[in-house]
């Protein structure tokens, strides 16, 4: 990837008001102290401090401000190729259209590029080998072991086509590989659940506090060891808060709420 083609690109695409955000060199993952499509933008000022510093860094691409959709098809799994599934949709009369804004992923799949203005979801493997994506993607020009995430045919993003409506039927139709999602949820999701959706919601910067000692006494609740809590909580302050609390922040947050509980478990506070 030529140095600061990510910079240009991300700039590019603010300028269409799509909401970017960095990624590792050579990675899908955030830079350490980021917190991924959380802290997507469209300020060109953030964006220029992210990559005139870091000019290797990949890009993402938040979907779902962006009002988008991805259609990920993936093919380097024999067992669940994607473009036998695109095949096969296409049996049922099921097609995407052609002539959208697509890109060449670095592991040889392909990304579709849809307008979607739908509930964000994240469905992975609804067909073997394909997922639907409404939240965040990687986008070109990110590279992956020297491979790149291109275009197809010299198309930008002003190509996007809306989403073809068996498309939009499938999203919001509820189902998950083929089952109700609200049967699914109503059946499973039960404590764990619904404070696993609780974490990845995360908080903004108005109320960090006041939801981290929620999340912290809830992971309490939860039963698990307290030592877990607390590398928890501080993982959940890293990565689904905007902007974290400093460390002794979340330390004195967690050690409020032990103290409730250390008769219970029998445990001293973390210390400073």
């Amino acid at each position: 990837m030529k140095e600061f083609a990510s910079l240009y690109k991300a700039i590019k695409l603010a300028e269409w008001e799509y909401s970017l955000f960095p990624l590792m060199d050579n990675s899908k993952t955030p830079p350490k102290g980021h917190h991924g499509y959380l802290e997507a933008t469209r300020d060109q000022n953030i964006i220029m401090d992210w990559f005139q510093n870091n000019p290797d860094y990949n890009l993402g691409l938040r979907l779902d401000t962006s009002h988008l959709l991805v259609v990920d098809v993936d093919i380097h799994d024999s067992t669940k190729n994607g473009k036998d599934s695109l095949f096969e949709l296409q049996r049922q009369g099921k097609t995407l259209p052609p002539d959208t804004y697509i890109e060449k992923t670095a592991s040889g799949g392909l990304h579709y590029f849809f307008k979607y203005t739908g509930d964000k979801v994240r469905k992975v493997d609804n067909w073997p080998g394909i997922d639907l994506l409404t939240d965040f993607t990687v986008i070109a020009p990110s590279e992956i072991d020297g491979a790149a995430y291109a275009p197809l045919d010299g198309r930008t993003l002003a190509d996007i086509q809306p989403a073809p409506n068996w498309l939009v039927d499938e999203l919001s139709t509820n189902n998950l590989n083929g089952s109700s999602e609200y049967a699914y949820t109503t059946r499973l999701k039960k404590y764990t659940g619904r404070l696993i959706d609780e974490l990845v919601s995360g908080a903004s910067s108005g109320n960090r506090n006041v939801w981290l000692t929620k999340v912290t006494g809830q992971l309490f609740a939860s039963g698990a060891d307290p030592e877990n809590v607390y590398r928890l909580v501080q993982m959940v302050n890293d990565n689904f808060i905007d902007y974290p609390l400093p460390e002794n922040e979340v330390t004195k947050i967690y050690n409020s709420i032990l103290k409730k509980e250390v008769k219970r478990i029998g445990r001293s506070p973390v210390g400073n």
